[in-house]
């Protein structure tokens, strides 16, 4: 067969005979003609030498693309590139991933090398992650799979094949990922009700419940996007895993008991008040009781009208239970109990100066004490006002009738007491003068006091 037979655009088939620099030499098979290849029509791919593709005897396809005079120009590249592109389909019906190059930059992502066929790599396809600078990614090689085919565009896509790694890495990560454990991640991302941690693959949330034993108005308060933050695990369900910070921090319970001990004084607000005492906060979300009874010494002390909420006053703690979260607090112990002074006797005499006249009695001070002396016990006569028998600033002796220092209660007498004087007055002249003297004298030197005392 003569070369005129031979059409250009025919694929024709032969064995490399001569290898050059810069071309081949190929034997037609059924022709008695040659072809030759040159190095730019051998391959989309960059080489420099024609013997980095081919040696002596290789068999080679090759569309015929010139005649000239007795031999003919050949090209791989349209059989290259069909190739490639028939791969591609199939890699596309497979779901298959393949490695591309990338070649460049274009409009709207990236240039990619298939084989000697060109691709295109849309920049949002690139990566899971922001891509900020696309050039760094020109001359690597990328795995991909194929989201669109065309005889004229191929589309391909590199996060897709992450997406998929990262789903699979994701679940053997979950496999290891248990109550309890410790773990060190970046927060990822914000909302409203809380916050996702990931750790190389896998995700958890840390609900806004979780943040901190103090209540949190906004997360965004407590974490920022890209913080580097230590949870634990606190739940795990299918591939859901639930995550606390504040599993990992004392409690402000704890941290209160630490920094205070029993006995030690700590002013406080009064947040709440109740029947049998009121709730104050020595520290945030620290709370204590007052009991009305370790308010004040006195036991008649009226509390309701003294404490308002937000006040702020100053205790002495008396006891904290950490696991419980209850403290018990008194005012009355960083205070002087002026009975803890006073040991009287029942009967015993004492004086006092008037410090108060009230409707059916007075107050009387008796060793720094009021001590409280009735109307009835002031003097023998029927008595309609106690201020026509005292008077604020009167020094009066008396007789103690009730002593209870708990109850913080001294009841005494001056009535007792005068007729107490009068039998200490007898008694001496009962001891100085004979019988038949005090026979003779007696009702003249005490008629005047049983007079008096009977009126």
């Amino acid at each position: 067969m003569e070369i005129n037979q031979v059409k250009e655009g025919a694929k024709i088939t032969g064995t490399v005979y001569e290898v050059r620099d810069t071309e081949i030499i190929v034997a037609i098979e059924g022709y008695p003609i040659e072809g030759t290849m040159n190095l730019e029509q051998m391959t989309k791919k960059p080489i420099a030498k024609a013997s980095e593709m081919f040696k002596k005897g290789d068999t080679v396809e090759a569309i015929v693309r010139k005649k000239e005079d007795e031999y003919l120009l050949l090209s791989r590249i349209d059989l290259e590139v069909a190739k490639a592109f028939d791969t591609m389909q199939d890699h596309f019906a497979g779901d298959v991933v393949f490695d591309v190059t990338v070649k460049g930059v274009n409009k709207g992502g990236l240039s990619i090398d298939f084989e000697g066929y060109d691709c295109f790599m849309p920049t949002s396809e690139i990566s899971t992650a922001f891509v900020s600078d696309v050039e760094t990614y020109v001359g690597k090689t990328l795995p991909v799979k194929v989201i669109e085919i065309r005889r004229d565009k191929v589309v391909v896509s590199h996060k897709l094949v992450e997406k998929e790694a990262d789903k699979i890495a994701k679940q053997k990560e979950l496999e290891t990922i248990n109550v309890g454990d410790v773990l060190e991640g970046t927060v990822v991302k914000i909302l409203d009700f809380g916050a996702f941690v990931r750790f190389q693959h896998a995700e958890g949330l840390v609900h806004i419940s979780q943040l901190s034993h103090h209540k949190v108005a906004k997360v965004s308060d407590v974490l920022k996007e890209g913080q580097k933050v230590t949870v634990k695990v606190i739940d795990a369900d299918g591939d859901k895993r639930g995550l606390s910070l504040k599993a990992l921090q004392k409690t402000p319970w704890e941290e209160f008991a630490e920094a205070h001990k029993v006995g030690e004084k700590i002013t406080g607000k009064v947040v709440k008040k109740m029947q049998f005492g009121f709730l104050v906060e020595v520290a945030p979300d620290v709370v204590g009781m007052i009991n009305k009874l370790d308010y004040s010494w006195d036991p008649n002390y009226n509390l309701a009208g003294d404490v308002e909420v937000g006040d702020a006053i100053e205790t002495q703690i008396l006891s904290i239970d950490t696991n419980r979260r209850r403290m018990a607090l008194s005012k009355k112990h960083l205070e002087y109990n002026p009975w803890d002074d006073v040991n009287v006797k029942i009967g015993a005499k004492v004086s006092g100066e008037v410090k108060a006249l009230q409707e059916r009695g007075a107050l009387v001070e008796v060793n720094g004490v009021n001590a409280y002396l009735p109307i009835g016990e002031i003097q023998e006569n029927r008595l309609e006002r106690v201020q026509d028998a005292l008077k604020e600033g009167d020094v009066i002796e008396a007789v103690v009738l009730k002593f209870n220092p708990r109850a913080w209660q001294m009841v005494i007498s001056k009535i007792k007491r005068e007729q107490q004087a009068i039998r200490e007055e007898y008694q001496k002249y009962m001891k100085t003068e004979s019988q038949e003297d005090q026979a003779q004298t007696l009702g003249e030197l005490f008629a005047e006091k049983f007079a008096s005392l009977k009126k």
